[in-house]
């Protein structure tokens, strides 16, 4: 079997074994130019794994372009079926590096701007103690106020009027406040 008995059978269901007879490959060498090439494995009514005549054609291009560069640059499925490969190992090479070059900046932009936004957090996270100890403070005092407040009506009621515009002491255990 070869590339002619591919390209005259139009709607052909091809098995893994005619694929490796075919491209006189085993299986995991089929299963690495699938994943090479973006194939995905479909089964059919059976259960039983086949490809079409457009995956055949593109496992045979795999494979003669990788036995003869034996690069990792191999066209994918989409670039072989339009007959374009617009990808080269550089442009790829070039792509992750600009995506490792975005991913830094992204970081540290972030980074510089927490930090920017944390230095200030110091300041207030004192402020927010100093006003609490603050706050414990005027409770006490409010506290204690309020005893010598109690302190002083039970003492101002502890004075009855009398004539004359005088008052005079009584016994402070039998005043109501």
């Amino acid at each position: 079997m070869g590339i002619s008995t591919v390209e005259k059978s139009e709607n052909k269901e091809f098995s893994p074994k005619e694929i490796r007879e075919m491209l006189g490959i085993d299986n995991s060498r089929i299963q690495e130019l699938c994943k090479i090439a973006d194939i995905k494995l479909k089964k059919n009514n059976r259960g039983l794994t086949y490809f079409t005549r457009d995956d055949a054609k593109l496992l045979q291009t795999v494979s003669a372009n990788f036995q003869k560069s034996n690069a990792v640059s191999v066209p994918s499925k989409r670039t072989v079926l339009t007959g374009t490969n617009s990808i080269s190992n550089g442009s790829i090479v070039q792509l992750v590096e600009t995506l490792r070059n975005i991913e830094k900046s992204m970081t540290e932009r972030v980074t510089a701007l927490l930090d920017e936004k944390l230095d200030g957090m110091d300041d207030v996270v004192m402020e927010l103690i100093r006003v609490k100890t603050e706050n414990e403070t005027m409770r006490f005092k409010i506290n204690e106020l309020n005893k010598e407040n109690y302190k002083l009506k039970k003492e101002i009621n502890s004075f009855k009027k009398v004539p004359f515009g005088f008052y005079a002491k009584t016994n402070t255990e039998n005043s109501i406040f």
